[in-house]
């Protein structure tokens, strides 16, 4: 197999952890409704459809508003729902070496502005890619073929000459599917072992 010419990363559960419970539990002390409820909407198609794009940030904090019965402004939503996140130091360690080889490395990401926003502002690291692919700017997500398209005309790379690291087992099939090198992430020591092999580093 021949060493690869770009790192592609996932986001979430890859560089920074997140746990949505603590958003929720935030919501349901300024919300009518209550914790299940509230996890209900986080997991609903709202979610969905703000992360690829069909809705804007000022729609979804209208209808998690209006279904949780939420008394706070916009500005405290989004400070609930971006502050969920916590750095993978090794993996991010990992990510910065790779620019000291001068590696080219590029996000792939299903995720949302408030998120985007919030770990550009918090963790240095995220405005050191080369290239950035979000669901919520290209209007699809991961697993769908289209917006692999997109990784591959923005790096200007295909096949095995990208490595990929995610941490979903559908999102990885889908790049295997198109020849790209691929990783499953299920703890970061395992990650680095594999893609340092991998790169020949």
């Amino acid at each position: 197999m021949s060493i690869p010419n770009v790192v592609v990363f996932d986001l979430g559960k890859v560089l920074v952890d997140f746990d949505y419970s603590i958003a929720i539990r935030r919501f349901a002390e300024r919300s009518e409704a209550g914790m299940e409820q509230i996890q209900r909407l986080v997991n609903s198609p709202i979610q969905v459809d703000y992360e690829s794009g069909k809705i804007t940030t000022d729609e979804f904090f209208a209808a998690i508003r209006d279904g949780a019965g939420f008394r706070g402004d916009r500005d405290e939503f989004v400070g609930i729902f971006a502050d969920i996140f916590s750095p993978m130091e090794m993996m991010i360690q990992f990510f910065e070496s790779l620019k000291s080889y001068g590696v080219p490395t590029c996000v792939f990401s299903n995720t949302n502005e408030i998120a985007v926003g919030h770990i550009r502002e918090s963790f240095p690291f995220y405005s050191w890619f080369d290239n950035y692919v979000l669901s919520y700017e290209e209007g699809g997500m991961k697993p769908d073929e289209p917006i692999y398209d997109v990784v591959e005309q923005r790096t200007g790379e295909s096949g095995a000459s990208i490595l990929y690291i995610d941490d979903r087992a559908e999102n990885i099939e889908t790049g295997r599917g198109r020849g790209w090198q691929t990783i499953l992430q299920e703890n970061e020591a395992a990650s680095v072992a594999a893609a340092e092999a991998l790169l020949d580093i």
